[in-house]
């Protein structure tokens, strides 16, 4: 009986570590075109920052803080992918000129091929994904780097993604993360 305990005990224990502490995957590589198709026909040719958050990730909500609260770069069309409903959220994002487009967790998976969030893209002005990871390099670490990594990528072209911590969105990702389906 205290074998049973000791293995249930581990397997919670290993499915809780998973949770908060590995860095979830990034986006397929077949994610350009869709995530590129969000650049209305007026942002054509200018670069484009996505962001992928979920309203239950506290994650995310801390990303939304930052997003809201920062001083955001001239002529760079921010766009997030919304999964979840959150009327403060949404508005504070409304009011800093984010463009929001709202999606389901299986819309999310299938057609944008991601699966965590919070996740941050950066979209040149030919179409091309620049930088696909992470905000920060620690989960709830310090300050995200959005805004040196974009700065980082227009001068250099490219910068080195960040693991991604935060949530999974995926039914997929979920199951694998949480196979105990522990709250």
């Amino acid at each position: 009986m205290l074998a049973g305990w000791a293995v249930a005990m581990t397997a919670v224990g290993v499915t809780l570590l998973a949770r908060h502490a590995v860095a979830l995957p990034p986006p397929a590589a077949d994610a350009q075109a869709p995530i590129a198709a969000l650049r209305s026909p007026v942002d054509s040719g200018r670069w484009m920052m996505v962001h992928v958050l979920y309203t239950e990730c506290r994650c995310s909500q801390r990303i939304v803080s930052h997003l809201t609260e920062s001083v955001r770069p001239e002529g760079v069309r921010e766009h997030v992918l919304l999964v979840g409903n959150d009327a403060r959220m949404e508005k504070a994002l409304s009011e800093k000129s984010f463009a929001i487009t709202h999606v389901t967790a299986s819309e999310l998976s299938a057609r944008y091929h991601v699966g965590a969030a919070p996740l941050f893209l950066v979209v040149a002005p030919d179409g091309s994904i620049r930088y696909s990871g992470g905000y920060t390099s620690a989960k709830q670490g310090p300050e995200p780097k959005d805004l040196e990594l974009f700065s980082e990528i227009q001068s250099r072209g490219i910068a080195t993604a960040l693991p991604i911590f935060g949530c999974a969105v995926s039914a997929e990702l979920r199951a694998l993360i949480n196979p105990l389906r522990l709250p």
